[in-house]
């Protein structure tokens, strides 16, 4: 388990033992297992890893960011695949159906991969042809369930959810809306395929065909949701040492947008019309990717790789949004091997160009020059050490040119056979995106999202201490590792959405991307990966839990940030996550379980609590139901209980898995959480899930 292969860190094959960086793997059987059919659903099974409303954070290095900006790089193949306007994952284009496997670096790469790599990447590394052909179909489908009941004093039920009603009427400020109901009950169905051989009398050409669609109405109204992508690879491979292909995708989608609750009871599933009607957006995306590879007899590797990136949003509300994206790198590689050295470099040069209403119409260009490099020595047959260091120069419209250097460092020594214990240094930089500073929209008359074009970057550094220690039973039943890490982040002008005062009451509520001032995040995460047989029969075991204590570097009651509690904590943060789950495989009959835990989210803004009846939200109530007895309200960090979620699944597979079964049932005990403030999780939800192999 040790001896896994990762690229991510050192651009360049490495064991994932040897690495001077946390790094998670996710294989694509624990996809299946859990029938995740969206990347953002599999990272948030991943520990220290939280994806909120669709933006991914690691170890608390992130708030709540209104879909606009983030410090966590979403790569394919090593190459970006966010909507760089806004920063944000474009997580239904990852050919989840065509995975080799997801690594996650967590700490600052920037050094590395840049700006918007501060809080750590995730790497989706896709498969390629083997010796024999591959071909894989799956069939998926979901039922949710309907969620709690409210009840009276007397026991009787006094509300029903909306899909159990011929109509539903919700309210806002100024006007009332009816809505007749002819939708079905929540559920999601679809099927993903994947195709993978070699071609030619040498075999020489890799081809890979995948694509998905999915349909659902969701358990929040105004959600539904359908679409499809179509991608995959071809590769060429003139002679060992020379290589090029490239990679596409298109995808189409529409789906609606939920974004605040309408309160209490069954309106937590309904939107508020103060927010105006629910967003429906027609997507489409389309990525071309060509690279070029080539080795020479000296151990000299060049890699050309390029991508661009086509992603349109025609949505309502004024709403709509596009961005041409072209990404082009030189690296450079070298192996010397008889001195435990290697180096790799690189050139990189991309262009962004924006026009939408959300930037008030106006065309915003971008780019970004970068010059990298990193050193990796091994000595002594048991020390590595690597040395990295970035030039970055960031490039915008209406915007001061900015270059930073940032650098990083790590170690990684091998103290007995299956005990490695890292060290790491890493500086970070984020330039702002196109959409935190000119982003100008409302939702509703009186909500609005407003620019800040005084934004400045930010910076940061990040730091660990780490010990990875294999073991095994003395009969050899099981084996496996575990992993302790202690981080340390701190980040100087950060930026976060806040609270816009200065509006002169043209809006309710207005929030911008500010810099919120200095900041650090402190904590500790400990994995535990076993593997092995009980009475014969395969079983695993994964297990990681990770806290964190985010605070300001300064913090006085009086300019607290907007936020509700009433000690130094920043917003929009889980300070207690754990992430578990079991599989055990009993004569082709397979038996799992997963759960996860979220303590509650101690500080938001207080808009949500102090306006909270003015809106129509009711979220103070909804805190105050979770506070724990004996606790007063936002004063101290164990005010309120933190949420469990548990998932069942059985399954029956023939043999070598040619035809898998799996039967789920996510959220078993009907928990009502949410996660992001006005926005509910999905209730009890019963899966079912079919997987060929031909």
């Amino acid at each position: 388990m040790l001896d896994d292969l990762v690229v991510s860190a050192s651009r360049y094959a490495r064991k994932i033992g040897e690495e001077t960086v946390s790094i998670d793997v996710i294989k694509p059987k624990f996809i299946g297992d859990q029938n995740l059919t969206n990347a953002s659903e599999v990272l948030g099974k991943s520990p220290g890893v939280t994806v909120i409303d669709g933006q991914a954070n690691i170890r608390g290095g992130s708030g709540y960011s209104f879909g606009a900006g983030s410090r966590v790089l979403l790569l394919q193949d090593g190459l970006p695949i966010t909507q760089v306007d806004a920063g944000r994952p474009v997580w239904s284009s990852i050919p989840i159906e065509n995975i080799g496997q997801i690594e996650i670096i967590k700490g600052a790469a920037s050094a590395l991969y840049g700006s918007s790599a501060m809080n750590g990447i995730v790497n989706v590394q896709t498969a390629y042809a083997k010796n024999e052909p591959e071909t894989y179909i799956s069939l998926f489908s979901s039922v949710f369930g309907k969620p709690r009941d409210e009840l009276d004093e007397e026991g009787n039920v006094i509300d029903k959810k909306w899909w159990l009603k011929d109509s539903i009427t919700y309210a806002g400020l100024e006007d009332t809306v009816t809505v007749p109901l002819d939708e079905q009950h929540p559920y999601n169905v679809g099927f993903s395929f994947s195709h993978r051989r070699k071609l030619g009398q040498e075999n020489k050409v890799d081809f890979v065909l995948g694509g998905q669609y999915f349909k659902e109405q969701r358990w929040r109204f105004g959600e539904p949701t359908n679409g499809g992508r179509l991608g995959g690879s071809i590769r060429y491979r003139v002679t060992e040492k020379m290589t090029f292909g490239f990679s596409y995708l298109a995808r189409y989608g529409e789906s609606g947008n939920f974004f605040l609750w309408n309160g209490l009871g069954a309106d937590k599933y309904i939107p508020n019309t103060i927010a105006g009607q629910p967003t429906v957006s027609k997507v489409l995306n389309v990525e071309v990717s060509p690279y070029f590879n080539i080795f020479d007899d000296k151990g000299n590797n060049h890699k050309v790789q390029t991508r661009y990136l086509r992603v349109d949003n025609q949505n309502t509300n004024n709403q709509s949004n596009s961005s041409d994206f072209l990404y082009t790198e030189y690296q450079y590689q070298r192996q010397f091997p008889e001195i435990g050295l290697s180096f790799s470099g690189g050139v990189v040069g991309s262009f962004v160009l924006s026009k939408a209403p959300l930037y008030g119409d106006a065309t915003i260009r971008g780019a970004n020059f970068a010059l990298y490099t990193q050193a990796d020595k091994k000595f002594f047959d048991k020390l590595n050490m690597s040395l990295g260091l970035r030039v970055e120069t960031n490039l915008m419209t209406d915007t001061k040119t900015e270059t930073k250097p940032v650098l990083r460092f790590g170690m990684n020594y091998q103290a007995a056979e299956a005990t490695y214990i890292r060290a790491s240094f890493g500086q970070g930089y984020r330039f702002p995106t196109i959409a935190e500073k000119f982003i100008e929209t409302t939702l509703g008359s009186d909500l609005a999202i407003l620019p800040n074009p005084d934004l400045i970057s930010e910076t940061g550094i990040s730091a660990e201490v780490g010990v990875k220690q294999g073991w095994q039973t003395s009969n050899k039943a099981f084996k496996g590792f575990f992993d302790a890490s202690f981080f340390y982040m701190r980040y100087k002008n950060m930026m976060e959405f806040n609270v816009d005062t200065n509006t002169d009451g043209e809006y309710l509520v207005a929030f911008k991307s500010s810099n919120v001032g200095n900041t650090f995040i402190s904590g500790i995460e400990t994995n535990v990966f076993a593997q092995g047989k009980l009475k014969g029969n395969p079983t695993s075991v994964v297990i990681g839990y990770t806290f964190i204590d985010p605070k300001f570097q300064v913090f006085d009651l009086t300019t607290k940030n907007g936020g509700v509690a009433s000690y130094n904590v920043l917003k929009y943060r889980f300070r207690h996550t754990l992430t578990a789950s079991w599989d055990i495989d009993i004569k082709g009959f397979t038996f799992g379980t997963s759960w996860q835990y979220y303590s509650f989210m101690e500080n938001l803004d207080k808009v949500f609590n102090d306006a909270s009846n003015v809106l129509g939200l009711n979220f103070a109530e909804y805190r105050e139901s979770r506070r724990k007895d004996g606790r007063e309200a936002n004063k101290e960090p164990r005010t309120y209980r933190g949420d469990f979620i548990l998932d069942l699944r059985v399954g029956y597979h023939t043999k070598n898995d040619l035809i898998k079964f799996t039967f789920l049932v996510k959220n078993v005990a009907n928990r009502e959480y949410s996660l992001r403030p006005a926005l509910i999780e999905p209730p009890r939800t019963y899966s079912a899930r079919i997987d060929i192999s031909l």
